[in-house]
């Protein structure tokens, strides 16, 4: 199995997830990881086991010679990465949200088109077993045309906000919220399942916990949303609400349900899946097992494992000329997405129904 060699701009969720479920797969080769920030460097080669630990990631894309890139750092630094990549000749995998805003979303891809290169944006959780098989069930007609879909991720997480910082994350500025980090994958599933875009959407963020003191006395003010709801239209008709709550005290995770003209679709935690055609009720169908998480992998990796492993397994065989899964997310599905959000942002400012513009 030929190697493809790949250099991971990011010490965060790159050194903890990327680096552990790539270097499972025989495909892949982890030769070098940047940090971002210059910190923990002998601590990140002691964590990755990756020899060569950059503390600039421009000077990793001018020695290394690299088939990938895999850009897993903070979504506001994402455009000029993904771009230097191409420059430098290699092929990207980018984590999403894709950009600060669709404007930069959109010249990523003019400069993958200019270098004439692959890329694709993580959104891995289409390859999960249980949202392959709704797809697979809304694409062959069993329940009709879509009406409504309801889907949701909420997470009890109210403790941990509340009593320590959350960086990035919690600064508008900075690309954080919630919108970003869970309601790019909500978006992009959403118009995955139903193969179509959206036509316009009413939003609304909110920060619960607008801010925290540290032991210190230090505070950290908080300008991003914790949680955010959207509602909204699908081109062709058909409707949605999409939400996520953070901090709150207890959740259900994932919730999803559509609602077809022949029948239903309820799925639960992304493990479970419920169908009823007609008038009969909904019954549970089989999904692919979930893959075995590979001995000593870390905790956060292995909640990724069986997402990200199958996701990267498609991006390798598109590396090797060996297929192009329709279902392996592309710069335009990220481009997408990002106009949704761009949309549901200005309707949250306005105070009005926003038409999406593509």
């Amino acid at each position: 199995m030929k190697k493809m060699r790949v250099g991971i701009i990011g010490t965060g969720f790159g050194a903890k997830v990327h680096a552990p479920v790539m270097q499972s797969h025989p495909g892949f080769e982890v030769v070098s990881i940047a940090s971002v920030s210059r910190g923990r460097l002998d601590e990140i080669k002691e964590e990755t086991s990756i020899e060569k630990v950059y503390g600039n990631w421009e000077e990793m894309l001018e020695t290394e010679e690299l088939d990938l890139v895999s850009v897993a750092s903070a979504p506001l630094l994402h455009h000029d990465m993904v771009v230097k990549a191409f420059a430098s000749g290699k092929h990207v995998l980018c984590e999403k949200p894709m950009a600060f805003d669709s404007m930069e979303a959109e010249k990523m891809i003019q400069a993958r088109d200019a270098a004439g290169k692959l890329s694709w944006i993580n959104f891995e959780y289409r390859f999960l077993p249980a949202r392959q098989k709704v797809k697979e069930i809304i694409s062959s007609g069993k329940i009709g045309k879509v009406l409504h879909v309801n889907f949701s991720l909420n997470i009890a997480g109210y403790e941990r906000y509340a009593t320590s910082k959350r960086g990035w994350l919690s600064q508008k500025d900075q690309a954080g919220g919630m919108l970003g980090a869970v309601g790019s994958h909500l978006i992009d599933s959403l118009m995955w399942w139903i193969d179509g875009k959206v036509e316009s959407v009413s939003g609304q963020l909110t920060t619960h916990v607008p801010e925290f003191v540290d032991e210190n006395g230090e505070k950290e003010i908080r300008t991003a949303d914790d949680a955010f709801q959207a509602m909204g239209t699908f081109v062709g008709g058909g409707t949605f609400n999409i939400g996520s709550n953070i901090a709150v005290r207890h959740a259900e995770g994932w919730e999803l349900e559509v609602y077809g003209t022949e029948g239903t679709i309820k799925m639960l935690q992304d493990n479970k899946v419920l169908v009823g055609i007609g008038n009969g009720p909904l019954e549970e169908v089989d999904i692919e097992v979930a893959l075995s998480i590979p001995e000593g992998m870390n905790p956060v990796a292995a909640g990724y494992y069986n997402a990200f492993y199958r996701s990267l397994d498609e991006v390798y065989k598109a590396l090797t000329g060996d297929g192009g899964n329709p279902h392996l997310p592309v710069l335009e599905d990220g481009y997408g997405v990002q106009v949704v959000m761009d949309a549901i942002r200005r309707s949250d400012e306005e105070g009005r129904t926003v038409k999406v513009e593509y």
